[in-house]
């Protein structure tokens, strides 16, 4: 691995977010699911031991989801998914892998100033019994709120997973740090900013790595831009088993497979988007490999299906 080291605020994030409308049961015949409850699932993919925690859930506008319709189009394809008026709910499920010694977490949820709704992160670890402080790795998808800043304790900004090295893509990195906070619209400052403060409070604790790294035997990173312009996935394997977190390549269980060309308005590139959203549904389809993806419901778990030209979740 090459490291070096080193619309609103919340409409911003919400195209990006996926959303609820599916069952949380388990299809994967490499999963062997050990329990299910209190937001945290686990389960074994080969020798490695997995958790899925969840952080809670965002609520999203559907006028998001697609930056080329109008919200009454957009909520003709979802039908009965919405949970208000205009709106529908989103999970937040954060996956950490115990690995031999290693303890890795990726991504770290929303922290508790982002929506009173998510955030729920260290009270899951409390509740599954892991002290924040045997984390060895924190992998980072992108610089987003939800995935981000629940590095940082909100209470006293201090650095929540005391001994880990934390990781994250270089270009995204990179972007991040350089980002003119000043130059964004109104409604993406406080998310540029709020990225900003995180990475400073991380300091010397954050490393860069290539969009292709492995991070440890069995983790790599799966580079996956548009949404942001350094966005990975993270590939895990244990011997024939293998599964993908998805970070935010995919936003919704039927709009991202069924149509996968769809552009969320949170998606920066969003042609570049849709390039690695069916480069990823394609590479899981042939190898069959799961989906763990971060904004399905809970725990949002499943795999894919091509289903004509397009693709179907299946949890």
């Amino acid at each position: 691995m090459r490291v070096r080291s080193q619309p609103t605020r919340r409409e911003m994030m919400a195209g990006s977010l996926a959303a609820a409308c599916a069952a949380s049961g388990v299809g994967l015949p490499a999963l062997a699911r050990a329990a299910t409850g209190n937001g945290i699932h686990t389960l074994a993919l080969g020798d490695l031991q997995i958790s899925v925690l969840s952080d809670g859930v965002l609520n999203v506008a559907t006028r998001l989801l697609n930056r080329d319709m109008e919200a009454a189009a957009i909520e003709g394809v979802l039908g009965t998914a919405l949970s208000a008026p205009g709106q529908i709910q989103y999970g937040v499920n954060v996956v950490l892998v115990r690995s031999g010694a290693e303890l890795v977490l990726i991504d770290a949820g929303a922290g508790g100033t982002w929506e009173p709704t998510a955030g729920k992160l260290a009270d899951r670890l409390t509740a599954a019994g892991i002290d924040p402080g045997a984390v060895t790795k924190v992998v980072i998808t992108h610089g987003h709120p939800d995935h981000l800043w629940g590095l940082v304790d909100e209470f006293d900004d201090s650095p929540r997973f005391v001994n880990a090295q934390h990781i994250m893509p270089a270009p995204e990195l990179d972007f991040w740090r350089k980002v003119d906070v000043e130059g964004l619209p109104a409604r993406a400052q406080g998310v540029a900013a709020g990225a900003k403060r995180v990475i400073g409070t991380i300091g010397e604790r954050l490393a860069a790595a290539a969009p292709d790294a492995e991070i440890l035997s069995g983790i790599s990173y799966v580079p996956t831009p548009g949404h942001t312009p350094g966005h990975c996935s993270v590939r895990v394997s244990s011997g024939s088993s293998g599964l993908v977190v998805t970070a935010d390549t995919l936003f919704h269980p039927h709009l991202s497979f069924a149509y996968p060309e769809w552009q969320p308005v949170a998606d920066m590139d969003g042609a570049l988007a849709v390039a690695s959203r069916r480069r990823l549904l394609d590479m899981a389809a042939t190898e069959g490999l799961g989906l763990a993806s971060y904004h399905m419901p809970f725990p949002g778990l499943g795999r894919v299906e091509r289903h004509g030209t397009a693709y179907r979740w299946l949890s």
